[in-house]
């Protein structure tokens, strides 16, 4: 296994000690939530890190590129959903705000399933739209975990990122098929 695999994997393991420390914050265990801020920071670093490892050592490998986003999702994902689930967490993350990201992510996997069953092999490819959502939604988490001021803001204008990156996906899938029926 590499190095940069090694890397993803922990930061893959860091996911259940991130919600924990957020599902457990009240405001006399403060400290849970200045911990819950280390270990994201600690996953972000990670997140460059095993990047940067496997181009530099060229140790890009397919297991590598299934991890890496797996532990994005799960990390940002979870994270939003453990907000929610503590009624002590404020700024308050209402519960329809991690179904909201979610389902942007199962919205695209779906699409990519769908174009991939029935228009045969397509490669979906990340998107720019996707890339400024997920950097959104990770800067959320952070500002949400922090208190920053407007983070509550950054709920909606996330839901708006999401509608257009869900949208921009289905555009270019619609592009592809298109192109796919038009005869040669």
């Amino acid at each position: 296994m590499t190095l940069a695999n090694r890397i993803t994997l922990f930061r893959l393991a860091m996911v259940p000690v991130f919600c924990a420390m957020v599902y457990a914050y009240t405001e006399d265990r403060y400290l849970l939530r200045d911990a819950a801020a280390v270990v994201y920071a600690l996953a972000a670093v990670s997140d460059a890190l095993d990047g940067w490892v496997a181009r530099r050592f060229k140790q890009e490998s397919a297991l590598g590129r299934r991890l890496d986003p797996l532990a994005d999702k799960l990390l940002i994902n979870l994270g939003f959903v453990f907000m929610a689930a503590n009624e002590h967490f404020v700024p308050h993350v209402p519960l329809w705000f991690p179904v909201a990201v979610l389902a942007r992510d199962v919205f695209i996997v779906m699409g990519s399933w769908v174009l991939n069953e029935f228009f045969g092999p397509m490669r979906v490819r990340p998107r720019r739209a996707g890339k400024v959502t997920t950097a959104l939604q990770m800067f959320t988490l952070i500002a949400l975990i922090l208190a920053l001021p407007g983070s509550a803001l950054l709920i909606w204008i996330n839901l708006a990122f999401c509608v257009w990156s869900a949208g921009d996906y289905f555009l270019f899938g619609w592009t592809q098929v298109a192109e796919k029926e038009t005869p040669q």
